[in-house]
C-alpha cells in the first residue's frame, strides 16, 4: 500500500496539531476547564485535525472495514456449511431459518425446526396473552420434538443449535441448551447467526 503525499503531509501536521491540545491539557491541569480564549483554540485544532484526517479515514480505513466484513461473513458460511456437511443435525426455531439452511445445501431432512422456543414455559414468556386453546396445541408439538430429538441415534452425530443473535425464541431456548444435551445424551453445540437475512444472497 502506498501513501499518498498530501495525507502524509496531513498527518505530520496533525501531529503537530496534537501537541498544541496536549499544551492546553498541560496548561489546564488538573480541572482542565477552558476559558473562552483557550475553548476556542481547542475547538479549532480539533477540527483542523478532523478536517485533515476524516478524508484518510474514510480512504483507508472504510476499505479495511469492509475486507474484514467479507471475511468475517465467510469464515461464518463456512462453518455452517462445514456443520451440515459433516451430516450433522440442525436445530432451528422457525422455518424461514430451515430455507435458508436448504438454500445453502442442507439436507432438509437433518434439519430440525422447534417453530418457537423448545420448552412450553418459555411461549409464555414470548407472548403473555397467548390462549390456553394455543398452549395445549404447542405442548403437543413440543412433546413431538422431544420424542424425535430423543429416538434420534447420536452417537455418530452432533446435533447443532443455530441461533439469530437477537431472535427472543432463539434466546430462550439457548438459555436452557443444558436441559437439551440432557435430552440426547451429549452437548448440543452451538452457532451463533448475526441475521438468517444476511445469508441470503
Amino acid at each position: 500500500m502506498k501513501i499518498k503525499k498530501d495525507y502524509v503531509d496531513n498527518l505530520l501536521k496533525t501531529i503537530d496539531r496534537l501537541i498544541d491540545i496536549k499544551l492546553i491539557i498541560r496548561e489546564t491541569t488538573p480541572d482542565y476547564d477552558l476559558d473562552d480564549r483557550t475553548k476556542d483554540q481547542f475547538l479549532s485544532l480539533l477540527k483542523n485535525i478532523y478536517d485533515k484526517l476524516n478524508p484518510i479515514f474514510s480512504n483507508y480505513l472504510k476499505k479495511q472495514i469492509l475486507i474484514d466484513k467479507e471475511e468475517s461473513f465467510q469464515e461464518k458460511m463456512d462453518k455452517i456449511i462445514n456443520v451440515f456437511s459433516e451430516g450433522n443435525y440442525l436445530l432451528v426455531t422457525s422455518n424461514s431459518a430451515k430455507k435458508v439452511l436448504k438454500d445453502l445445501g442442507a439436507d432438509p431432512r437433518n434439519i430440525i425446526v422447534s417453530g418457537g422456543p423448545f420448552f412450553l414455559e418459555d411461549y409464555k414468556k414470548v407472548n403473555p396473552n397467548i390462549p390456553i386453546h394455543a398452549l395445549k396445541g404447542i405442548e403437543q408439538k413440543c412433546k413431538r420434538l422431544r420424542e424425535e430429538l430423543e429416538n434420534e441415534n447420536w452417537i455418530e452425530k452432533d446435533l447443532f443449535f443455530l441461533h439469530e443473535k437477537n431472535a427472543i425464541a432463539d434466546k430462550l431456548t439457548l438459555n436452557k441448551i443444558n436441559r437439551i444435551s440432557e435430552l440426547i445424551g451429549k452437548e448440543v453445540k452451538t452457532l451463533e447467526i448475526e441475521s438468517w437475512d444476511n445469508l441470503i444472497n
